[in-house]
């Protein structure tokens, strides 16, 4: 530091390197884009000597003067933390590859624990606010309150407003991978599990369900669709005989596509308490691709959300908000997941 406590400014680097304040400026902040030239040389200077007087850029002199942070504000879902913990590491490898930095909070659901983070994130000058948490139904009207009159939130699935930008894996996509897979093994009765009535992707997957199970003539009643009563995602032994009771051994399922890669693993495993195997009698799959689907024996068939692609149109659509308003055809960016097959089908 400069002077004992004092924060290195950019004129202590410019005085050093023997060049202007702009110049300077211009390398480290990316300012004075358009009327500052400076050589390779000099730009080589200007770094080294700001690594040595530990240089930190002043974010909130940047935000005062308009300019971009270069950090990203992301809210982290707690309900299928083991998903979003995986997508938020690959969206932080791609913002540290294009020079980016991220704050995280966490939310449960909350629309006013929603907002106060939106306005901390605010505060601290975030450039955009990434929401990965899913919009459950009853949680949306609220959030549309939330999210009126702020500016460069990207949301995860679906917007809550028509203006905002949306990344989404296409779940439908997803279970017609699926329901296609089972029935080219001969699978005649495809059951479904599901952890909550309130969650959207959960509707997505049921109707999803519905059209591809029709389009090959097989049943569809209800029978065959088991909701968790407890609304959870993590599975308990009494949820998981309750739905081996209903699907397999009371309606005959002879596969069961699971809500993620947890359930199906407790499934397999509660099949086998009930003397069945898996796939021989009954074909289970998984959703989310997690390390666990390559360890249980059989190992599980199941769907890649393929994270390494979010990241990136989620970065795309960071620095498009950043460049001005994004063409409503834009707005949405889809990714389109993949089936890994394994032995459990």
């Amino acid at each position: 530091m400069v002077n004992g406590e004092r924060k290195v400014r950019l004129q202590d680097i410019a005085e050093k390197a023997g060049v202007s304040r702009a110049a300077v400026g211009h390398i480290l902040n990316n300012s004075g884009l358009d009327c500052v030239r400076v050589s390779e040389k000099t730009r080589k200077k200007i770094l080294k000597i700001a690594e040595e007087l530990d240089y930190r850029p002043n974010r909130a002199a940047q935000r005062l003067r308009g300019m971009p942070t270069r950090l990203i504000g992301v809210l982290l879902d707690t309900v299928n933390l083991a998903v979003f913990s995986a997508r938020l590491a690959a969206i932080e490898a791609e913002a540290h590859a294009r020079s980016y930095r991220l704050m995280i909070g966490q939310v449960h659901h909350d629309a006013d624990e929603i907002k106060t983070y939106l306005d901390d994130f605010t505060d601290h000058g975030m450039d955009v606010i990434l929401c990965l948490f899913d919009v459950m139904q009853d949680t949306s009207p609220k959030l549309k309150k939330v999210f009126q009159k702020r500016k460069n939130i990207i949301l995860h699935s679906s917007p809550i407003l028509k203006s905002q930008p949306c990344i989404r894996v296409e779940t439908s996509y997803a279970i017609k991978l699926l329901v296609d897979h089972l029935v080219e093994r001969g699978r005649k009765r495809i059951a479904l599990q599901l952890w909550s009535h309130s969650d959207l992707l959960m509707s997505i997957r049921s109707e999803a369900w519905k059209e591809n199970a029709s389009r090959w003539g097989l049943p569809v009643n209800n029978s065959l669709v088991w909701t968790n009563p407890e609304a959870t995602q993590k599975p308990t032994s009494e949820a998981v005989d309750h739905c081996i009771q209903n699907l397999v051994l009371k309606n005959k399922a002879d596969a069961i596509i699971a809500s993620n890669d947890e359930w199906a693993v407790r499934i397999i495993q509660g099949l086998r308490r009930h003397g069945l195997s898996v796939p021989e009698d009954i074909a289970v799959t998984g959703y989310d691709n997690l390390d666990i689907a390559d360890v249980i024996e059989p190992r599980l068939t199941t769907i890649d959300q393929c994270h390494a692609t979010y990241a990136k149109e989620a970065l795309n659509l960071v620095e498009e908000s950043l460049a001005g308003p994004i063409p409503p055809s834009k707005r949405i960016r889809i990714i389109q997941p993949e089936l890994v097959v394994r032995e459990s089908t």
